[in-house]
């Protein structure tokens, strides 16, 4: 009799170990599916955001020009749009003549303050940018050119 005992504790105990190892077993396969799932919304979600980032990398970025005067000495001081040809599809060099002082050229970005000297961008046309003079005036769009006929400012 003491045997049997025994041995119905016995199984009852393997009986609650199974039990444990089944639900061990359903819970790892609900943290694995959960976990599969959270990978699956990553990289839909990643997936999303490269297709925005080479849509947006298609659109040209908008980049403001300044007229600026160079001296024969080098000093740069920025002045009136008006000064500028923005008809001819904004490239560095917007002279009334090249070989008459002062140049009036076109700074590309940065910080550009009538009569001060231009800072923080560049003198080198960007590609693929919509030019525009800080009064709105469109100088080249998308990095294409323009022939031609002036939008002056």
């Amino acid at each position: 009799m003491l045997f049997s005992s025994h041995m119905r504790r016995v199984d009852r105990e393997h009986d609650r170990m199974r039990q444990r190892i089944r639900e061990a077993a359903a819970k790892d396969e609900r943290d694995n599916s959960m976990k599969m799932g959270a990978i699956a919304i990553v990289g839909i979600a990643a997936l999303i955001g490269g297709f925005y980032v080479v849509e947006k990398s298609k659109e040209p970025d908008t980049v403001v020009a300044s007229c600026y005067r160079e001296d024969r000495d080098g000093t740069r001081t920025v002045v009136a749009d008006s000064n500028c040809d923005s008809s001819s599809a904004g490239g560095s060099y917007r002279t009334r003549s090249p070989t008459m002082w002062p140049q009036y050229r076109y700074y590309y970005g940065g910080t550009a303050q009538i009569g001060q000297a231009p800072s923080g961008g560049t003198t080198i046309k960007p590609s693929n940018a919509e030019i525009k003079t800080k009064s709105g005036a469109v100088i080249q769009r998308g990095g294409l050119g323009r022939g031609g006929g002036g939008s002056g400012s």
